[in-house]
């Protein structure tokens, strides 16, 4: 896992053995692991450094027990550490799920957009947001734009070649080399603008909804004992465990197995939730995700954990608004759980048109992890509220 330098242009700041806040943050379906966020958050506490004067500091990266599966950070004001961030490592498992050839994509996508079109997954998802069942097509859209267009010019290059004479063998050659270059050109561009990334997620999804989720079930029950024996050893006066985009289902699944482990006394009045940009129905919808309902039923027991549930309409990758309770038909609750929030992404960004807000949407999932510019916070300022005193 290795260890980061400092971020440049930040003192060192000393440790506080046990903190004011410990933030454990589970990222979405990304490969990129501990590093990048690393650098995300580093930027944005900088960003509100220079906004609002105050001497904040971000401290090096540093592993942490012997799985090594949490990393962590010290961010603290005038050289004194008081919030420790966790970043919890599941990314690797997103990586082992992560097929980088076109063909594997294609023929597992057929059976996918099978359950998605023919056996009811489109309608289920469109049932409680109309934007995410749109965008699940949109993997779909492209490859039928993309095969369209390579026949069309294998069309046209036939017209053209029998017109000009050419030998029918040296024609299919061409043919087929015009073919495997726009389809590499067609993967290529997919993937700068995250239409395979989208697809790999929807994938991802889809096998944990049909119960292949041994791997990940594993890895939440390690990361539960891992924060148990750090906040037996350090304990935090107050402790956020933060899940963004598919990193929400796993934050659920963590809680629950939290309970089981009997957090309910080791982290009494102190453990919190907060989901951001969740997509817990696109999980929720599959009958056979029997196990995630579970998660979901317990945490829905007295007593409950505080639950901060944070979307925006503006983002098609999220479920804005949509309990996820309702979602997989659990019993309801005589109060709403989780405490629901919208904010308005687009505004945050400046986008004042469709047509922008279509453009920026993979940008605009992650804004829900970044310091807002001056005026534009919405009600909701996640690295504000991590560091608030």
């Amino acid at each position: 896992m290795g260890h980061d330098h400092g971020v440049p242009g930040d003192a060192a700041i000393v440790d506080q053995p046990c903190p004011r806040r410990r933030v454990y943050f589970l990222s979405g379906f990304d490969p990129r692991g501990a590093s990048f966020y690393y650098r995300l958050f580093a930027e944005q506490v900088r960003e509100l450094k220079r906004r609002s004067g105050r001497g904040l500091r971000v401290g090096q990266r540093r592993g942490q027990h012997l799985e090594r599966l949490i990393s962590r950070w010290q961010v603290g004001e005038d050289g004194a550490a008081d919030v420790d961030f966790c970043f919890l490592h599941w990314d690797d498992i997103a990586r082992s799920h992560w097929p980088r050839s076109p063909l594997v994509l294609l023929w597992e996508g057929l059976g996918i957009y099978r359950w998605y079109l023919l056996e009811g997954g489109y309608h289920k998802i469109r049932r409680w947001s109309p934007q995410v069942a749109l965008c699940g097509l949109y993997p779909l859209l492209y490859v039928l734009v993309a095969l369209a267009v390579l026949a069309l010019a294998w069309f046209v290059v036939g017209v053209l070649g029998g017109l000009m004479g050419v030998p029918q063998t040296l024609l299919l050659i061409i043919q087929l080399g015009l073919v495997g270059l726009g389809g590499l050109q067609a993967w290529r561009l997919g993937e700068a603008i995250g239409v395979v990334w989208l697809f790999r997620s929807i994938r991802f999804t889809h096998r944990l909804g049909q119960a292949r989720d041994r791997d990940l079930r594993q890895r939440v029950a390690v990361l539960a004992r891992q924060i148990l024996v750090l906040e037996a050893e350090t304990p935090g006066a107050q402790v956020w465990l933060v899940g963004h985009s598919s990193g929400s289902f796993v934050m659920a699944m963590l809680a629950a197995e939290l309970r089981r482990q009997g957090a309910e006394e080791a982290l009494a009045g102190r453990l919190q939730l907060l989901s951001l940009g969740q997509n817990l129905a696109n999980l929720a919808v599959h009958s056979q995700a029997q196990s995630f309902h579970a998660d979901l039923a317990l945490l829905a027991q007295e007593p409950r954990l505080p639950w901060r549930d944070v979307t925006s309409r503006d983002d098609y990758l999220c479920f804005a608004a949509v309990d996820p309770y309702r979602s997989c038909d659990l019993p309801g609750l005589e109060v709403a759980y989780p405490d629901l929030q919208l904010i308005p992404l687009a505004q945050r960004q400046g986008l004042t048109s469709l047509g922008a807000l279509l453009s920026h949407q993979f940008d605009l999932h992650f804004e829900y992890l970044r310091t807002a510019k001056p005026g534009r916070s919405g009600g909701f300022d996640l690295i504000e509220e991590l560091l608030a005193p």
